[in-house]
């Protein structure tokens, strides 16, 4: 959507939507949180990357922060391709987590660009593809919060805006249901090509956009 509407715009408008559909997927899901791993640290990083570190990435030139991104995510899928069992461990990731957490709440601060970030970082754990939907959709949820407080503390929410925002709901509302169906029905080996499929897709599309 940023594509066609410019980055500010589009963040305003799926802002809304965001918080729906994450909320929606972590109460299908709730019952894999005992399994999820560093939550706690990833959204208290997210939290403040969201409100206070957006600030300082918008110094930062977009094209260079997707370019870098790109790079990440190509990385990742490289080492992943080539030794598939290859996992980040929890004597790593508690380490990592934080900062990535900060990272990633910045990023969808400034742009709304947090998904290739904690898309790539979460897959690297090797949760099975439920606790992996339940921690991803939590993480998103608390993000798009924080950012629906932040555009409301600085009176983003226009009239129009906001009722795109609610139009924007009717879309999300129609694809959760399917989105679920088929989650249930693709196995742990079919969800990990997707899963790469969509890395490489977007980080295709971040190198594109990074040097246009």
């Amino acid at each position: 959507m940023a594509l066609f509407l410019g980055v500010e715009h589009a963040v305003i408008v799926m802002s809304v939507a965001g918080v729906a559909s994450n909320l929606w997927l972590v109460v299908l899901h709730a019952r894999y949180w005992r399994h999820a791993r560093d939550l706690p640290v990833l959204v208290g990083g997210g939290v403040v990357g969201a409100v206070a570190g957006t600030v300082a990435l918008t110094t930062v030139p977009s094209r260079w922060l997707s370019l870098g991104l790109a790079i990440l995510i190509l990385g990742y899928v490289a080492v992943r391709l080539r030794r598939p069992h290859t996992v980040i461990g929890p004597r790593v990731s508690v380490w990592a987590s934080p900062p990535v957490g900060l990272l990633a709440g910045g990023m969808q601060g400034a742009t709304g660009m947090s998904g290739p970030l904690l898309t790539t970082y979460l897959y690297s754990f090797g949760l099975s593809s439920s606790v992996y939907i339940f921690s991803l959709a939590t993480l998103f949820l608390v993000l798009a919060l924080a950012q629906v407080v932040t555009l409301v503390a600085l009176s983003a929410y226009t009239s129009t805006l906001l009722v795109e925002a609610l139009l924007a709901l009717l879309p999300v509302a129609a694809m959760l249901p399917l989105g679920s169906w088929a989650s249930r029905r693709v196995g742990e080996r079919s969800f990990s090509r997707v899963i790469m499929a969509t890395l490489v897709v977007a980080a295709v599309v971040l190198m594109v956009r990074s040097l246009g």
